[in-house]
């Protein structure tokens, strides 16, 4: 038997193996209510419980520290898809996500991401096993200790594919031949070996590329208010590709296609060639962009054309062979952090940060979640009277208006909620802050619904209940934390200081850093409502420094919303001669006002510059201002 026709008997096998495990049909019913689905299986057992129902598995086995279990009992429990490919590449597919691995090798792919497994999957007496902890991170879904020394597996049905997987379990994605997005509105072709990448949480940018690592392909789509024909969309292209300092091999446009379009090919600084395409539909301007590392002239991206020329602009949600990989339900997809254990629903539009637990709207809405160590002796309700004191400390009365706060229940812990109507002075915003502290460790989560964005807002319980954390992670993964206690910190500061520009101050630990470089020229720290600003400078003098800023506040046109210099004096600050200017302005629709002190001293300006919005110029905010400008020293002789 020849070594082709060994390989073909062996693929056939396992192909047989795979279909066996992965037959077993998910049990919707069953699923939809329950809170979680869940799969409890121990090593060395061939009894495992998938959501209530006792099942036999080939038994799952220990190697170096590692977990492996029978891959079809994934399908099985959770509803997700396998697909075999050439080279013993098997993919694990769900929803948007997709690891991919290859039999008897511990190289491994998640969302387009290579890793290495600490041990390759492997057949055992016709039994394929993978490694446990990578395919439930594909999946999404949490690992803990379960009863009797097992382990527990738990994924939210609120993540479960609607799909209901075919009853053969594997086959190219099921039946997939397409792969898309209908959210944003596109498909393509959906070749095998097909690797969906990473794109840090935003879906309006899909990568791609082959378990062979022979081309990369990223899509993009953003708003386009104006229409723009081919030859615009040609100029945008090589537009781009200049600047870049990229050279133009090829262009061309496409007027009479389906959906008209512009392509170029160009070469990169670093030698790779890329063709780029861009298209316009319905509001939306689409561009591609594919590489091949191998490539040497520009005819030799011609083999992907095939795959290029399958794009539309468009995504028929009733075509079942399109793998869509939106995760947009109800105007909402999901954000998650697996270093904390956090997942939770996020409105489709907003920017991601799932690393820093930050979302937010071009409209000023935004989502935040913040892990902390609990201060010694804190419960919910002393943390919500210290959140009601930040807040009477940072706006002024008549700015806030406190709610009553309720009750609820977050991954069965109780919680706290908050709701403060806000207005620093541009239209009343509210605010909801959610608490929680278990095992010594706060969750916070705040949910800011800004003005008139009255969607926003309609959306909190929805998230709120979307909420689930895995509390194991945080013990696995972290110690001690920062403790954000806001009544110790308020009364602290933290010195800083600056060899080159000569001086040193005093900086409130409540204070949020924006430019703390302090060997630089310009410091900028932010509070609730304002910021201060330090900048010092060898160039000019002070009456020069003070004539600019009495030119600029002038304000000749008599903008009532623009700067108007309120007094001039002269003062003592820091132990020299210094120039106050108070000025009156109106930005971003919120009135407030401006405080200038400058003054020279070893050949240097210093210019210290404080704004503060007229909704939080409170007594607490002004103490802690003059507490800072008292601080500020010059060292003599600027050493």
């Amino acid at each position: 038997m020849t070594k082709s026709r060994m390989m073909r008997c062996g693929m056939c096998a396992l192909l047989a193996v795979l279909m066996l495990l992965a037959g077993l049909p998910l049990q919707q019913a069953q699923a939809a209510e329950q809170k979680q689905l869940q799969l409890n299986l121990k090593v060395g057992s061939t009894t495992a419980t998938v959501n209530g129902e006792k099942v036999v598995i080939p038994k799952p086995i220990e190697v170096n520290g590692t977990v492996l279990v029978p891959l079809g009992i994934f399908k099985k429990a959770f509803g997700s898809t396998v697909s075999l490919e050439a080279d013993n590449v098997v993919k694990v597919m769900y929803g948007p996500h997709t690891g991919a691995m290859t039999i008897g090798s511990t190289t491994a792919w998640k969302d387009g991401v290579k890793i290495t497994l600490p041990v390759a999957p492997r057949m055992v007496s016709g039994t394929l096993l993978v490694p446990m902890r990578f395919v439930a991170g594909v999946l999404g879904a949490r690992v803990s200790p379960g009863s009797g020394g097992g382990l527990l597996i738990t994924l939210s049905p609120s993540e479960v594919d609607e799909e209901t997987p075919g009853s053969s379990g594997i086959d190219s994605d099921v039946g997939k031949t397409r792969i898309g997005n209908s959210y944003y509105g596109w498909s393509m072709n959906y070749p095998s070996g097909l690797v969906v990448g990473d794109s840090g949480g935003n879906e309006s940018v899909a990568t791609f590329t082959n378990t062979e690592n022979l081309y990369y392909l990223e899509v993009h789509v953003s708003p386009l208010e104006i229409a723009a024909d081919p030859d615009e969309l040609l100029e945008r292209l090589v537009r781009a590709a200049e600047e870049g300092g990229e050279t133009i091999l090829d262009r061309v446009v496409f007027p009479n296609a389906e959906v008209p379009y512009a392509r170029i090919v160009s070469k990169d600084s670093s030698g790779a060639l890329w063709e780029g395409r861009q298209y316009y539909s319905n509001g939306k301007l689409y561009e591609l962009y594919l590489t091949d590392d191998n490539a040497g002239n520009y005819k030799d991206l011609n083999p992907y054309a095939s795959l290029l020329n399958s794009f539309i602009p468009s995504f028929n949600a009733g075509d079942k062979s399109i793998r869509d990989l939106s995760t947009v339900k109800n105007g909402l997809r999901e954000g998650y952090n697996d270093d904390y254990g956090i997942t939770l629903q996020v409105p489709a539009g907003w920017t991601m940060d799932d690393q820093h637990l930050y979302y937010e709207s071009n409209k000023g809405s935004h989502l935040l979640v913040k892990v902390s160590s609990a201060p010694t002796g804190s419960t919910l309700e002393s943390w919500s009277k210290d959140l009601d004191s930040q807040v009477s400390d940072t706006f002024m009365p008549g700015a806030y208006a406190m709610q009553k706060d309720i009750e609820a229940v977050v991954s069965g812990e109780p919680v706290r909620v908050k709701e403060t109507d806000l207005n620093p002075g541009s239209g009343w915003s509210t605010e909801y802050q959610i608490l929680l502290q278990k095992s010594g460790y706060r969750y916070y989560v705040e949910y800011l619904a800004a003005a008139g964005q009255d969607e926003d807002k309609a959306r909190f319980k929805t998230i709120l209940s979307s909420i689930d954390i895995d509390f194991s992670r945080i013990k696995e993964n972290f110690g001690r934390l920062e403790t954000d206690d806001y009544i110790a910190l308020r009364s602290q500061a933290v010195t800083k200081s600056s060899k080159t520009y000569g001086y040193s101050i005093d900086i409130p630990r409540l204070w949020i850093p924006y430019q703390d470089v302090f060997e630089s020229q310009t410091v900028e720290y932010r509070f609730t409502g304002g910021r201060f600003q330090i900048n010092a400078t060898p160039e000019g003098s002070v009456d020069y420094a003070v004539g600019l800023l009495q030119s600029y506040y002038k304000n000749s046109k008599n903008d009532p919303k623009g700067p108007q210099l309120i007094s001039m004096e002269e003062i003592t600050f820091a132990g020299v001669p210094a120039t106050l200017l108070t000025v009156r302005q109106t930005r971003g629709g919120i009135p407030g006002h401006m405080k200038q002190v400058v003054f020279g001293k070893n050949d240097l300006v210093y210019t210290l510059t404080i704004n503060v919005n007229d909704a939080n110029s409170t007594p607490a905010q002004q103490a802690a201002l003059d507490t800072t400008l008292k601080s500020f020293h010059i060292a003599e002789g600027g050493e």
